[in-house]
């Protein structure tokens, strides 16, 4: 008798510390945070040029000029 009401005891302890996994909530899995906008960025060319009266030759080149900057998205 005794050895029964030991075993229902820790049978007992042990379905009590168990731990089920539950769903996550859908709600908030479906939830993305926002992302980044890509910026606008335009490509120039700037062409070959002398300066100082012939003294320094420029060569042609891109130049990138950044229009509107990275946004979050909403």
């Amino acid at each position: 008798m005794t050895k029964r009401c030991l075993l229902f005891a820790f049978v007992c302890l042990l379905s009590s510390c168990t731990t089920f996994s539950t769903k996550n909530d859908p709600n908030k899995s479906k939830v993305e945070p926002p992302k980044l906008l890509k910026p606008v960025v335009r490509k120039i060319w700037i062409p070959s040029e002398l300066r100082n009266g012939g003294g320094e030759w420029v060569e042609g080149h891109f130049m990138y000029r950044i229009e509107k900057e990275t946004t979050w998205s909403r």
